[in-house]
């Protein structure tokens, strides 16, 4: 009976020894499995491998894709995600995927949060930056811009139509 006990302790101990060296996730795996969530619509998945201030930017995300073509979700479905950059700067990292489908570098911010890597996502990472182009023969489109209506309250401002 005493050999038994000696064995289950021995057993119990090895599994607590192995289960408490287990890896934690890098921020190279972390932004792929991420981004493989994100390509195949996982949106519960991709919320796994985020911050849970980003939560809501994924909701977003996951509204925008709805509305995309079967085409456009095909395309990104078949895309290749590489890691092509790892910038670790202690509880920060910055991974660089370069992505087949978008023709493009995007930059993951991450942090690590009770020990693991997790996706830190703003609105303005999924939504793009506009530049408007400058010098000769540029144009710019003030269709969308809001100017002051002099009949609406001091300080207010409605849409241009045409």
């Amino acid at each position: 009976m005493t050999t038994f006990f000696r064995i289950m302790t021995l057993a119990l101990i090895t599994t607590l020894l192995f289960s408490s060296c287990k890896k934690r996730a890098s921020p190279e795996e972390v932004a792929l499995a991420f981004m493989h969530a994100i390509q195949d619509s996982n949106y519960d998945q991709a919320r796994d491998y985020a911050t849970k201030e980003s939560q809501q930017v994924i909701q977003i995300y996951a509204i925008f894709d709805g509305r995309r073509s079967d085409a456009e979700r095909a395309k990104i479905k078949k895309a290749r995600i590489e890691v092509v950059n790892i910038e670790e700067n202690g509880d920060k990292a910055a991974v660089t995927i370069l992505n087949s489908s978008a023709h493009q570098k995007e930059i993951l911010q991450m942090v690590r949060e009770n020990g693991q890597w997790k996706i830190s996502l703003t609105f303005d990472s999924i939504i793009p930056n506009y530049i408007p182009q400058t010098g000769a023969g540029a144009t710019f489109d003030t269709t969308g811009v809001l100017s002051p209506d002099s009949s609406a309250a001091a300080g207010a401002a409605v849409p241009v139509t045409k």
